[in-house]
């Protein structure tokens, strides 16, 4: 009897689990539900016949495409992987380390795919990724590009978003990644204040080298901070365990106590990659420091009134309408620091403002609750478009004025040359329809690239379990799929209460 296996296929890639051990999970459970007996043998299930069902679900996943689909946001992210090839010649597999660079089209923060560019260069990433894209998706509604800020993807002349910008002949709209832009100030204090990094986790100062084993510490009496966290939901269910303890530690550092439960908690793994955690442990350092140094008080004041409640900021309000905003505010939090911390991070915010281009606060005016600023923004565009075509400008970020009273005047408009942000470039512009928009009428864009990291990671993943850019593609459009059918089954009613056909 041909049995068809498509939802154990796609709870095997979403687990992991291999196809001998599928094969023997899967025969168990028909024994035991007495379908599988000696007499009826012939259902028996082998790892070949698993392997088979993974191959057509990726395949079905792959086919399922719509064929040169219009894209209006493109986000993307790359990381070098340990991956996983198939050597012809000795018929053996053996691990390369191979430059992998996600895609997700927005809005929706839908994977499409992965490319594999010759190296981690601008102009091979912008080559690997325009290839792509020309083969598989219709791009003259391509208005926006999202990525980390990286030199690599902002080089103003040689930058993968301007090389791309070449490639299309025409302007879009920058989105640089807010979540990484925060740990630039963050990570530029540490350094200055406290000494340079050491390794992929380690640090040279006496502050970092307490972080490693600071969950160890019994809990002293300190010193309160105030935060200016923005007030949440009460639903936590989005937030990574990371990200909940920043919430609650910051918290317990305002109100100056600290719970045994949280006490206990695991901070987070140190890595240079991920400067969350190491804000976790430093305020958790604080926490348990009977007299704190001025340095870390300056870095745990830092982390409560400005590194945290603009994370927070962010993730509860993503759209790329917000990022302007976001900017202004967290300029805002770091007027009332010490002098000193100003004159670090504020070079930093310069050089990596990019939601203070003029393009990036025209769309927030546009979306400002205050009618008055929404029509100053379709004034200062219906004049940059009565100048002409739109050409490729060079995106260059203008100079801040960190002492601005709103995010409208953190640059000088007379000093810039306003061009239209091409988000709006295809739109008619009339100043009594357009003060009854509201952000929900703009294509819903994020001002972050979380979506894009989650790609990443099941990339990698991938790379560590299959051979090939299509079946790691295929591996990966399988999980997604298992996760979309059923987000969640803790218990028996879950199954096909949260199934979502």
């Amino acid at each position: 009897m041909r049995v068809k296996l498509p939802s154990v296929a796609l709870a095997c890639d979403r687990t992991g689990v291999s196809d001998r051990a599928a094969a023997i999970i899967v025969n168990a459970v028909l024994e035991d539900a007495g379908v599988l007996s000696k007499a009826n043998a012939t259902m028996t299930i082998d790892r070949m016949k698993i392997r088979r069902a993974r191959k057509a679900q990726r395949e079905l996943c792959m086919a399922k495409t719509t064929k040169k689909p219009a894209i209006i946001g493109l986000f993307f992210d790359g990381r070098k992987d340990q991956t996983l090839i198939y050597e012809t010649t000795t018929n053996k597999r053996r691990r390369i380390t191979e430059e992998h660079i996600s895609l997700v089209t927005e809005p929706g923060s839908q994977y499409i795919g992965h490319v594999v560019p010759e190296s981690g260069s601008a102009s091979n990433i912008k080559a690997s990724i325009l290839l792509f894209l020309q083969q598989n998706f219709n791009l003259n509604g391509l208005i926006a590009v999202g990525a980390d800020g990286t030199a690599v993807n902002t080089g103003a002349k040689n930058g993968v978003i301007r090389l791309l910008e070449k490639e299309l002949n025409r302007p879009l709209q920058w989105l640089i990644c807010l979540f990484h832009f925060n740990e630039l100030p963050l990570r530029h204090l540490i350094k200055e204040i406290d000494g340079e990094t050491s390794g992929p986790r380690g640090h040279k100062g006496p502050i970092g080298q307490k972080l490693e084993s600071c969950e160890n510490l019994p809990v002293e009496n300190f010193k309160r901070i105030k935060s200016d966290l923005p007030q949440l939901d009460g639903n936590r269910s989005d937030l990574s365990t990371d990200q909940q303890y920043l919430l609650d530690i910051v918290q317990s550092v305002e109100t100056g106590n600290v719970s045994a439960s949280l006490a206990s908690r695991n901070p987070g793994k140190l890595s240079h990659a991920r400067w969350l955690t190491t804000a976790n442990r430093i305020m958790r350092l604080y926490v348990a420091t009977k007299v704190p140094d001025e340095n870390l008080c300056l870095l745990t004041t830092y982390i409560s009134k400005v590194y945290a409640p603009f994370w927070f900021r962010v993730k509860l309000q993503p759209s790329c309408y917000d990022g302007s905003r976001h900017l202004f505010k967290l300029i805002q939090s770091c007027s009332i620091l010490p002098e000193k911390v100003q004159k670090i991070i504020y070079p930093v915010i310069q050089r990596n403002g990019f939601f203070a281009h003029p393009e990036n606060i025209l769309l927030s005016m546009l979306t400002d609750e205050d009618p008055l600023y929404k029509q100053l923004a379709i004034r200062r565009i219906l004049k940059a478009r009565s100048k002409g075509r739109q050409t490729i400008r060079d995106f260059n970020i203008p100079t801040i004025r960190f002492d601005a009273k709103h995010y409208s005047d953190m640059i000088s408009w007379i000093e810039v040359s306003t061009t239209e942000p091409p988000m709006t470039i295809n739109m008619h512009m009339n100043l009594d329809l357009i003060s009854n928009l509201s952000p929900s009428d703009f294509p819903l864009l994020p001002c972050n690239t979380q979506a894009v990291e989650r790609c990443v990671r099941l990339v990698t993943e991938a790379s560590a379990a299959v051979c090939g850019q299509s079946n790691r593609d295929g591996f990966i459009k399988n999980r997604v799929q298992s996760r979309q059918v059923l987000p969640y089954c803790e218990k028996k009613s879950d199954y096909f209460k949260n199934r979502n056909e």
